[in-house]
């Protein structure tokens, strides 16, 4: 059986009993070792899915790798990658990507020029 309870109802009922200020050490000990613990092991996770996605990237081919990204470096990002909603999708459908060869910095001064004059 799954029970939901707020966080405040636990705090209340922890409230209305008559826990000494050890006990409440006790309990706020436990449950910050917990808290640790599962941070711990989520970093762990975390780590070794980046360890393996990056191992995966050094052991790729130079074509492989070169096809997987632009001029500058960056991961392409593929349209099966993307997850947007249909009414966005919309939106942009009409729009072209840049080239590999844009210059951002000289976009960026023109338009600094045209909006400062």
């Amino acid at each position: 059986m799954d029970l939901t309870i707020s966080m405040n109802t636990v705090l209340n009922f922890l409230h209305s009993m008559a826990l000494s200020t050890s006990n409440k050490q006790w309990l706020a000990d436990h449950l910050y070792e917990e808290v640790k613990a599962e941070k711990k092991a989520a970093s762990e996770r975390k780590q070794s899915q980046v360890g393996l996605a990056s191992a995966e990237w050094e052991q790729a081919r130079p074509e492989v790798k070169a096809a997987a990204t632009t001029n500058n470096g960056w991961p392409k990002i593929r349209r099966e990658d993307m997850r947007i909603s249909p009414e966005v999708m919309k939106l942009v459908e009409d729009i072209e990507p840049l080239p590999d060869d844009f210059d951002y910095d000289k976009a960026r001064l023109d338009y600094l020029l045209k909006k400062h004059g």
